[in-house]
């Protein structure tokens, strides 16, 4: 009698023994599942290089100088950008003249009316003439980080993050096309409002993608945004340096954020 009760206690224990096993491999494959799920961070140099192929090379890109663009904007007027390396901007419109020579900027109104470029207003500019300048973020930065993995609009980024001013920049890179698509400014020109630029509609000149519909907006009262559709690119064009330099006029008005 008792060996038969010692049996039963046996098998028992041995069938509670297997179930715990089973239970074990389950919990542990489901853990596996899950961290399947999670994409993983790669590296700043992983993400900035296939950025730059993506792109064409960085070697390609930087064989550009110069830059005319010709794009019209959301309301459907036409705007004319003229860009030189490495970060000198004209933007020609309907109302007037932007430009920054790469140190200071001023704005010229149809009536010749000068004033100076509010602080932060060459970014959008720099963006819009020379939108694969990301491609040595590296260098435009003290340090650029990796952040968590991110989604928008249902597709997984790669996201890299790098100090401002006073304040965070992040960059939104495609997981499936390596190209960046997003960026989130916060500290550029304000420590609490956030300014968003958004890069979409990759087409190829001269072997480089650049991107032909910029939109840019922003939190900050009175910000608005402009939405940019491209429609003609020309690279390597003669351009003259003058044209960068600040309008000598009379009349001067200084004006403008600082």
């Amino acid at each position: 009698m008792g060996d038969t009760r010692s049996r039963e206690a046996f098998c028992l224990f041995r069938l509670m023994q297997k179930q715990f096993v089973l239970a074990g491999i389950l919990i542990l494959g489901m853990a596996a599942g899950q961290a399947a799920d999670v994409p993983t961070s790669r590296s700043v140099d992983q993400i900035l290089h296939d950025y730059a192929t993506a792109v064409g090379g960085a070697a390609a890109v930087d064989k550009i100088e110069t830059r005319q663009i010709v794009a019209s904007e959301h309301h459907g007027s036409k705007v004319t950008y003229y860009w030189q390396k490495p970060n000198k901007v004209v933007l020609i419109s309907k109302n007037g003249k932007i430009g920054y020579d790469g140190s200071s900027g001023w704005v010229l109104s149809k009536k010749k009316r000068l004033t100076r470029l509010a602080k932060g207003a060459q970014r959008p500019l720099e963006m819009d003439a020379n939108p694969l300048e990301f491609v040595h973020l590296k260098t435009m930065y003290s340090e650029v980080n990796v952040a968590p993995p991110e989604e928008i609009d249902g597709r997984a980024m790669d996201v890299l993050t790098a100090p401002n001013d006073i304040g965070t920049s992040k960059f939104y890179f495609d997981r499936a096309t390596h190209l960046l698509t997003h960026i989130e400014e916060l500290g550029e020109t304000s420590a609490y409002y956030k300014h968003v630029a958004e890069f979409s509609d990759y087409q190829d000149v001269d072997g480089i993608k650049l991107p032909f519909r910029i939109v840019h907006h922003s939190e900050e009262p009175g910000g608005g945004g402009h939405e940019l559709h491209i429609k003609n690119v020309q690279q390597n064009v003669e351009l003259k340096a003058a044209m960068f330099s600040k309008p000598n006029t009379a009349g001067v008005v200084l004006g403008g954020k600082r």
